[in-house]
């Protein structure tokens, strides 16, 4: 694992998603980002900006954080850096992840859920990005993400063999057991199915494919997949 990103709020659901950045580093010596986003302050003074861009962190956000750098201090394999982040663009984010040399993003549902237009303007860029994207789920708790579910589209081009050796090269996990899931159906059809599945196997983490979307910034991304309360690794389909 090289290093990994975590978009943040600074609530408490960025301590699940250091732990579990941890454990994916699977020991290897890597660095955790946390990514603080803003806008950029609508200002053409530089004493102006800088006074701008230093907001003081509550309490709770300073305690949270705190947290953090005690967990990562004693993986002894994983250091945490700070990323403050200004604006966001398509280029911009791509010059970020070469930069900062991030193989796998994690998302919290904090994150996922704020109502501030720069955060799901970050989200949905990083959507189009090729590198993967390890969403978390509410009520999520650090566990052993060990097996995975594939749910293949019926309109991707993705071998589960291909897929198979990416995962296992990359992550602390394996496919067991794959689904399919057609254009047409249901989410009232697909879940009892795909439920089944999931116990049967004992299942603790899902596996998805996704294709460069059209930015909308009013628009927030949901998929049926993330309804199941398990994580949600997505893949950019061109990059396997």
């Amino acid at each position: 694992m090289k290093n990994l990103l975590i978009p943040s709020t600074l609530e408490k659901d960025t301590i699940n998603a250091i732990k579990v950045a941890i454990q994916q580093s699977k020991g290897k010596s890597c660095t955790i980002y946390l990514a603080l986003v803003s806008e950029i302050p609508d200002t053409y003074s530089s004493a102006a900006f800088l006074r701008n861009i230093k907001s003081d962190m509550s309490v709770s956000q300073k305690s949270i954080l705190h947290s953090c750098r005690e967990l990562v201090a004693t993986s002894q394999n994983c250091s945490l850096k700070i990323h403050n982040q200004y604006g966001i663009s398509a280029p911009v984010m791509k010059n970020l992840m070469e930069h900062l040399n991030i193989e796998l993003t994690i998302l919290t549902p904090s994150y996922k859920n704020t109502e501030r237009r720069i955060h799901n303007q970050f989200l949905q860029i990083l959507a189009n990005c090729k590198c993967p994207i390890l969403h978390l789920s509410p009520n999520f708790e650090e566990q052993d993400l060990s097996k995975a579910l594939y749910l293949e589209q019926t309109k991707s081009k993705l071998h589960v063999e291909d897929l198979q050796e990416l995962v296992q090269n990359h992550f602390d996990f394996r496919i067991v057991s794959q689904a399919t899931i057609f254009n047409d159906q249901k989410p009232e059809e697909i879940q009892p199915l795909l439920t089944e599945a999931i116990t049967k196997n004992n299942i603790n983490v899902l596996i998805e494919t996704r294709k460069p979307k059209k930015i909308k910034l009013k628009n927030k991304n949901f998929s049926i997949n993330e309804s199941f309360g398990l994580p949600v690794l997505s893949l950019y389909e061109e990059i396997v």
